[in-house]
């Protein structure tokens, strides 16, 4: 009897203690947090093992998130993996659809999201800047060529197409001139201003005419000139001749005696302040929409989604060397609390160390049946 109780109390004694001994070392990981001293002397172990290596642990923690855990090749492998692929282009699309369907209008959207003020005026003073910038290049670039080789082939054909029209335009404006009485008047004032200082001239001329006036039978012949078909053919041959002239010049000779700049400034001003950028600012988004959101949503975001991935993916070893991410996981590492750090360590490997102290308690037990044992025999 006295045997049996020797080894079952050596058991529990060692058992005990192997078990305490290991709960011991494993709180000595962590505990004390802050270095004890008995007088001037420091007690041995203190601080605990994690809170004394806190720095040396951030640091490796660091080094292996970035090696091993998170590294390039393995985020590029998930961007390129075609499921991940499809649900970011669903989730996008979700987005954009949802964004198409709002009752904001652009103004508002970048008023309340990127704080932009007078969008209207910002974007009409652009507008200007940028015409009248394009225009004045245009005419730049323009300057060493003829007139015929800048405008459109169809305008310049057009315009030679158009002069009989004009002459014809230009005949019966005088004609119709002529049968007024403005233009009588006027030439008759022509006619008197003319032989005024003639002297014998005007008399001998009175003379032949008579009491009829200059001017009465001056405008017949002048209105029958007019009305010649060969008034008309050399008028137009004119007019052709100074057209062609014109097309063959080079276009700074042209424009040489214009003030382009402040012609372009006026005709970008005034092409801007025609653009209706008032109404599209303070239209909803759906109904801007309405004409192109099924291919914004099935044709645009797709590929948009698919490039920006290909790009993220290409620029990944640039983005995750500038972003620090060891410095970033030992900052946050830093920043935790001891006890934090102490909790989520216990909370991952909790039942390995209730493992470690049972078996602590299993190997005490065992010593202390062989030290019973021993202790029997001799």
């Amino acid at each position: 009897m006295n045997m049996w109780l020797t080894l079952t109390i050596m058991i529990v004694v060692g058992a005990f203690i192997g078990g305490l001994t290991n709960l011991i070392a494993i709180k000595m990981l962590f505990r004390p947090f802050n270095t004890l001293y008995i007088g001037k002397f420091k007690v041995p172990f203190t601080p605990g093992l994690i809170p004394k290596r806190r720095h040396q642990l951030a640091v490796q923690l660091g080094e292996t998130v970035t090696k091993h855990l998170l590294t390039a090749e393995g985020v590029q492998t998930k961007i390129n993996d075609s499921g991940f692929r499809s649900e970011m282009t669903e989730l996008v699309q979700g987005e954009v659809k949802r964004f198409l369907k709002s009752d904001i209008t652009i103004q508002e959207l970048l008023k309340k999201d990127f704080g932009v003020e007078d969008v209207q005026s910002r974007i009409q003073t652009t507008t200007e800047t940028w015409l009248a910038n394009r225009m004045n290049k245009m005419l730049e670039e323009s300057n060493s060529k003829e007139m015929k080789d800048v405008l459109p082939e169809k305008f310049v054909a057009a315009g030679e197409e158009k002069l009989p029209e004009v002459v014809d335009w230009l005949l019966n404006r005088g004609v119709l001139y002529l049968e007024s009485t403005e233009g009588r008047k006027a030439l008759a004032s022509g006619i008197d201003a003319f032989l005024m200082d003639k002297g014998m001239l005007v008399n001998m001329v009175s003379m032949f005419f008579g009491n009829v006036s200059i001017a009465e039978k001056v405008q017949p012949e002048l209105m029958k000139f007019l009305k010649h078909e060969n008034t008309r053919e050399t008028l137009l041959k004119l007019l052709q001749q100074e057209y062609r002239g014109f097309m063959e010049k080079r276009m700074g000779e042209a424009v040489a005696l214009l003030n382009m700049p402040d012609i372009t400034a006026g005709l970008a001003k005034e092409i801007a302040q025609r653009l209706p950028i008032e109404e599209y600012l303070n239209t909803p988004v759906r109904t801007l929409a309405e004409t192109f959101e099924n291919w914004l949503i099935d044709e645009l975001t797709p590929k948009a989604v698919a490039a920006g991935l290909d790009l993220f993916a290409a620029r990944l070893d640039v983005l995750l060397e500038k972003m620090h991410l060891a410095k970033i996981v030992e900052e946050q590492v830093e920043t935790f609390s001891l006890e934090r750090l102490e909790e989520i360590i216990i909370s991952i490997a909790k039942s390995e160390l209730k493992m470690i102290t049972w078996l602590g308690a299993l190997l005490g037990g065992i010593i202390g049946l062989f030290q019973g044992i021993l202790v029997l025999f001799l």
